[in-house]
């Protein structure tokens, strides 16, 4: 009987242990699930944040209209405002503007509207634009987060550096009595002077986009996409700051804090917005717990002292062969348990994993992979995992993970992998290298997780945030981008680069005469036009109300860059017959040219700018080139001179 109770005991023990192991697994996998959601939740936020300062960059005025089409256009094209309570503009106001900031939101519309909190400040803010603008959002119309410590604090955050910043915990203002939610606001800086670097000390703030977000709705919608069986019954947390303290809580699913059921959770943290989130779990009841203790522990401890019993009466009668024969069935049990729940363990995972040994060829793989890919095991087991490449990357991509395989034994990150059925879809792949007793590669686990869609709607917040949403052409922001890396290949291989400066001369008539609608209309014929004059590898950019720039990225000389120049003057002269025979637009341009006009980006566009006023004031003269008028500095006209509220009085220029 001792022997096998001796048995017994050595299977608990050895299954308790594989417990304990598959507690640990279950749970950093759970973590890491939850920290991966909630940061694509939050950086999409952010992209859709730094659309909205796109909007501003590209455009002379903002107005109710425009803001409400664009978060429409963010709603249709990404699926992933879901558990985000808004998005929305607030107005940074000095106390002497105040009155007549307040007058001119009545006149729009709204009798009532006072900035609120009152009382005497020297700077105020007002949430301006907030969509959707139900009722619920329609509560903080015109609130002064700005008077308020948290949000200030975060709110100074994001104008001192130009980054995004995260808030600590707040009562969000949209909230009633009923399903009241902790919550958190996410600020990205709109800045006036548009030209500089962000973090410049004489940035001028027009104000800040914004998101409020509800916690709750925003953790649960997070969380929602995870694919892991395991995630029933299990408690997730997320507190503001590194520690998990009862005060700083922001989100407690099962409400386990206020319960005191916090017996055994695991945090890490989650940094983001210039902020230190504490994201904890705390696994289901259900699954095994931390001391590796599970049903299967006490019905394997059960029925092997039951059967210990009964084999002490046994072994008066078997002979001391039996007695070996027995011992060694305990073992050979022992080991098939551990083999079954390894099995299980890999089978029933719902990422894609697969084990291949150093040259790269499969071993074996779990159904999950062959979801995921579209072949069977049987079709892939002894060929190399390269049948996966899609041809996005390059032999440097494949050198840099194999690289890190040997000297780091891991490698993560986003590629793009050819599935069985020919389509391409993004793979987020997690590979640790398993080495033997001389520390030498025996075998390299990849784990891989679909994250398609994810990629897509980052895709597609960075398309509008560097877009011009009326033309489809590269805003200022894509501009400046550009101009950045094309003028570094310049002067790296020194070759010439050309800046087109236009504004459209008339337009502001067409606006006052046949109203703004006639006006976007002729900016999309000018943008489709300009499209069409311009060469293959030219940058086209709509800089603002009817001003446009075009990059010449490897320019000739100056002649060529008129020729050019005048084209596009032609184009724009070209009638409206679609519109009106009565619209008649023309453009004046600028140009500048690196290295004849100007070193840095700021240089060359100041540059054209001054070459394309100097040509509008001229007569007869459409097209100038920088240079040619030594008087004219960076300061000498109104067009310079505007600050961003003046030209917002008058839209399209």
């Amino acid at each position: 009987m001792s022997i096998g109770l001796a048995g017994t005991g050595a299977v608990s023990e050895q299954t308790r242990r594989f417990g304990e192991q598959e507690h640990l697994r279950i749970e950093s996998t759970l973590l890491d699930n939850v920290s991966d959601a909630l940061r694509s939740k939050l950086e999409i936020n952010i992209s859709m944040l730094a659309g909205v300062v796109g909007l501003f960059n590209s455009s002379v005025e903002v107005n109710r209209d425009n803001f409400a089409t664009y978060y429409q256009t963010v709603a249709l094209n990404t699926g992933q405002l879901k558990g985000v309570q808004g998005v929305g503009f607030a107005r940074l106001i000095p106390a002497p503007l105040l009155e007549a900031y307040e007058q001119r939101i009545r006149s729009e519309g709204f009798a009532n509207f006072n900035v609120r909190p009152p009382g005497p400040r020297a700077l105020y803010s007002s949430i301006e634009f907030l969509e959707p603008f139900d009722w619920r959002n329609q509560r903080a119309f015109g609130f002064d987060m700005y008077s308020e410590p948290i949000r200030r604090q975060a709110m100074q955050a994001a104008w001192q550096t130009g980054a995004a910043s995260l808030s600590g915990k707040v009562k969000l203002v949209q909230e009633t009595q009923e399903d009241m939610q902790r919550g958190v606001l996410i600020y990205l800086p709109v800045y006036a002077d548009r030209g500089l670097l962000p973090g410049a000390n004489t940035r001028k703030l027009l104000g800040w986009a914004y998101s409020p977000l509800r916690m709750n709705d925003l953790v649960n919608s997070s969380i929602a996409g995870i694919d892991n069986t395991d995630m029933a019954g299990t408690g997730v947390l997320v507190f503001d700051g590194d520690r998990p303290f009862a005060s700083q809580l922001l989100y407690d699913n099962l409400k386990l804090v206020p319960r005191q059921q916090l017996s055994h959770p695991s945090y890490e943290p989650l940094h983001i917005g210039g902020r230190t989130w504490l994201v904890g779990v705390q696994l289901s009841p259900r699954l095994v717990g931390p001391n590796g203790i599970t049903s299967a522990y006490w019905i394997n401890l059960l029925l092997g002292g039951s059967t210990s019993i009964v084999a002490a009466l046994v072994t008066h009668i078997l002979v001391a062969n039996h007695l070996a024969t027995r011992q060694a069935l305990v073992i050979s049990e022992a080991a098939s348990q551990e083999r079954a729940l390894a099995s299980t363990v890999f089978e029933e995972s719902s990422q894609g994993i697969v084990v291949t040994n150093p040259d790269g060829q499969i071993l074996m793989a779990n159904n999950s992979f062959s979801q995921l890919t579209g072949f069977r095991l049987s079709e892939i087991k002894g060929q190399r995992t390269n049948l996966l490449k899609s041809g996005r990357h390059d032999a440097a991509f494949y050198e840099q993970m194999r690289k890190d395989l040997n000297q780091k034994s891991y490698w993560e990150g986003d590629l793009w992998n050819k599935l069985r059925n020919g389509e391409i879809r993004c793979h987020h792949l997690s590979i640790t290298t398993v080495r033997d007793e001389k520390l030498e590669p025996r075998y390299f686990v990849g784990m891989y997780q679909d994250v398609t869609e994810r990629h897509q709607a980052e895709q597609s917040m960075r398309y509008m945030a560097m877009h011009d949403t009326l033309t489809g052409l590269a805003n200022r922001s894509m501009l400046m981008e550009q101009l950045e890396r094309h003028l570094a290949l310049a002067k790296r291989h020194g070759h010439a680069l050309g800046l087109l400066y236009l504004d459209l001369d008339g337009f502001k008539l067409v606006n006052d005469k046949f109203g703004h609608k006639v006006g976007d209309q002729v900016l999309e014929i000018v943008a489709e036009r300009f499209s069409k004059v311009i060469r293959d590898g030219d940058l086209l950019c709509r800089q603002g109300g009817d001003e446009f720039v075009v990059l010449v990225p490897e320019a000739g000389n100056c002649a060529e860059l008129e020729a050019m120049a005048r084209k596009l003057v032609d184009a724009s002269r070209l009638p409206y017959l679609e519109l009106n025979r009565a619209i008649n637009i023309s453009a004046s341009v600028g140009i500048a040219r690196y290295p004849d006009h100007g070193e840095s980006r700021e240089q060359l566009l100041s540059a054209a700018d001054n070459a394309m006023y100097a040509a509008k004031r001229s007569s007869g003269k459409s097209v100038q080139v920088s240079g040619l008028l030594q008087a004219l500095d960076d300061h000498s006209h109104q067009h310079q001179g505007t600050s961003q509220s003046d030209q917002q009085s008058d839209s399209h220029g």
